[in-house]
């Protein structure tokens, strides 16, 4: 845990990698142990990101959220972080390979002198929110469309933002889909998260993902002629 900023938490708020791989089948739904063993990977990641900081690192998975509905499991969660005495609260998912601890440490900075943080997901979502105590409305957060790809819309024009000193970082994708694991999977340069997708993709990927193998194996020396236009994964 960090020294500098004693009263900023980072806040993991997430499931475990079994109840992940239960609920989002990557791999499909009779490979759900490749799914767990994805996120499991992922998981490692963030605590390594997040311990790299100077801030506290408080973990809370299922086993530990309070309440019925996501959103109330969240406010929930940043509520009991605001009572133990933090001032500021950052809180990440574990669905975000490209997150990295510089991310994370710019925005512990930037929430020593805003009122909130906001990292959004390509799929309408956020991979990263921090808030001050003095700023966090519990109803109102509840009320926020949580789990919906209208979440950072309605976020950037509802009562939060507009009353709000706020630092907004570029996006970055999340991974809770089959779709959006290979669009990681054709877009990325991760070589650890790649070979292991490879590694475990069904016979039955298409011609698209064949080919992406060949190109890993032969050290991407074919991937210039192979990368196709960007794609953009819309939540359905």
């Amino acid at each position: 845990m960090g020294q500098k900023n004693k009263d900023t938490a980072i806040l993991i708020f997430s499931l475990s990698a079994q109840l992940e791989a239960e609920r989002k089948s990557l791999f499909g739904k009779r490979n759900k142990k490749a799914s767990k063993g994805f996120f499991d990977i992922l998981i490692n990641r963030t605590h390594k990101i997040a311990s790299a900081t100077q801030a506290d690192v408080v973990v809370i998975d299922e086993r530990l959220q309070k309440g019925t509905t996501f959103g109330e499991r969240y406010a929930n969660a940043f509520q009991e972080l605001f009572d133990l005495g933090y001032t500021k609260v950052l809180s990440i998912g574990n669905d975000t390979p490209d997150l990295t601890s510089e991310i994370l440490e710019q925005a512990v900075e930037q929430i020593q002198n805003v009122d909130m943080v906001v990292g959004p997901s390509t799929d309408g979502g956020i991979y990263l929110l921090g808030m001050r105590k003095e700023f966090f409305d519990v109803d109102g957060f509840k009320a926020l469309p949580w789990l919906q790809s209208t979440l950072f819309h309605t976020l950037v024009n509802g009562v939060y933002w507009k009353g709000a000193k706020t630092h907004c970082f570029g996006e970055l994708s999340d991974i809770d889909t089959a779709h959006a694991l290979h669009q990681f999977l054709y877009t990325s340069d991760d070589v650890i998260l790649i070979d292991f997708i490879l590694n475990h993709l069904s016979v039955y990927a298409n011609r698209a993902f064949h080919l992406k193998a060949l190109s890993y194996s032969n050290e991407y020396s074919f991937s210039s002629q192979l990368r196709g236009p960007p794609a953009f994964f819309i939540a359905a």
